[in-house]
């Protein structure tokens, strides 16, 4: 799933190239690593890519080998619901076959981890075909960020290597204190936003939950998507949790320790790079140096410019060929009043 705008990392991550096609960690874009760790276990032929139509030639660019037939473009912005529909119907698959749907512009430290628990959730749906399965992250400090899933304390398979569980509840995000309270529990994880189902059952779900939205969805798959453009904007505009997810019974977990981060903020991406021996971080072709500095992120790819810093701390700074960012740390989140600042300001081309 590549259609997000990622706007919390601007100036990098740009309605134009948002965050699945940027370079984040290195010389390749989170687009790329995320086929790149799935090919360890399946093909190209598996993998299909749903984005938007603005993206089309983005992605046509990064995976020059990805069949096009398998890119699958939402004619317009609509939330998940209709857009997990449209590549429900569109990928090659039969009826009874899985759908894993992942997005494109998550970190994953483990995929290994991650491919053993796709298979598991595969095997799952075997017995149970009548369940969504959820991939929930092991948390790792009291998050607020992130909603969360309560699950049930009884695994629904016998193999204590590979427990899967039915979902209690699905929660809102929560403050400090309730997190410290959901991660000494322990049977709280944090919603990813990835799932397991066959493609049979999660039609029907459509059909049960968001009735309209299956009309048309029926509709596209027997005329081979025609008139896609058009019945597309007739859909249900809501996301998929709220729309089917969180309404529905059979919803399984499998909490997956897989060294995860949805790099939702810069101090996200900053903390992934950083350790206790380093605490300052470049990213990018510019040259930096710096002078008693600590806890620091400076990110640019201008090659011909050079970026100094001398002793400041817990600072982000983040360079583009026509923006620049300077935040302290604790204030990252606050970039969407960025954004709100430059529409008002005529400068959306700059969003």
């Amino acid at each position: 799933m590549a259609g997000g705008t990622g706007t919390r990392l601007w100036p990098l991550s740009r309605t134009s190239k948002p965050k699945q096609f940027q370079p984040l960690f290195g010389d390749e874009t989170m687009l790329q690593m995320t086929v790149k760790r799935l090919l360890t276990h399946f093909t190209l032929n598996d993998i299909y890519i749903s984005t938007n139509e603005q993206y089309k030639e983005e992605v046509l660019a990064e995976l020059s080998q990805l069949p096009n037939n398998h890119i699958i473009l939402e004619p317009e912005k609509r939330d998940t619901a209709p857009a997990n529909g449209i590549a429900a119907i569109a990928v090659n698959a039969k009826p009874d076959e899985s759908i894993a749907f992942l997005a494109a512009d998550h970190y994953i430290h483990k995929p290994q981890e991650l491919c053993r628990i796709l298979q598991l959730a595969d095997n799952f749906l075997e017995q149970y075909p009548e369940y969504i399965v959820t991939l929930g992250i092991t948390p790792t400090a009291p998050e607020t960020g992130y909603g969360y899933i309560k699950y049930s304390q009884d695994s629904l398979v016998e193999n204590q290597d590979e427990s899967v569980y039915q979902v209690e509840a699905f929660v809102e995000k929560p403050d400090f204190q309730t997190a410290t309270q959901y991660l000494a529990d322990g049977k709280y994880v944090w919603n990813s936003g990835m799932f397991v189902v066959k493609k049979q059952r999660l039609l029907e779900m459509y059909q049960e939950y968001l009735p309209n939205t299956a009309k048309i969805l029926l509709e596209l798959e027997q005329n081979n998507l025609q008139n896609l453009s058009q019945l597309y904007r007739q859909t249900d505009a809501i996301s998929f949790d709220y729309g089917i997810m969180e309404k529905a019974q059979y919803i399984s977990v499998i909490p997956a320790n897989i060294g995860w981060s949805d790099i939702g903020s810069w101090s996200a991406l900053k903390d992934m790079l950083q350790t206790d021996e380093i605490t300052v971080t470049h990213k990018g072709s510019a040259h930096h140096f710096d002078i008693d500095s600590d806890h620091i992120l400076v990110h640019s790819h201008s090659k011909n410019k050079v970026i100094a810093t001398i002793g400041i701390r817990d600072i982000v700074i983040v360079e583009t060929e026509d923006a620049l960012l300077v935040s302290h740390i604790d204030k990252v989140q606050e970039v969407k009043r960025i954004n709100n600042l430059l529409k008002l300001a005529n400068l959306e081309d700059k969003i």
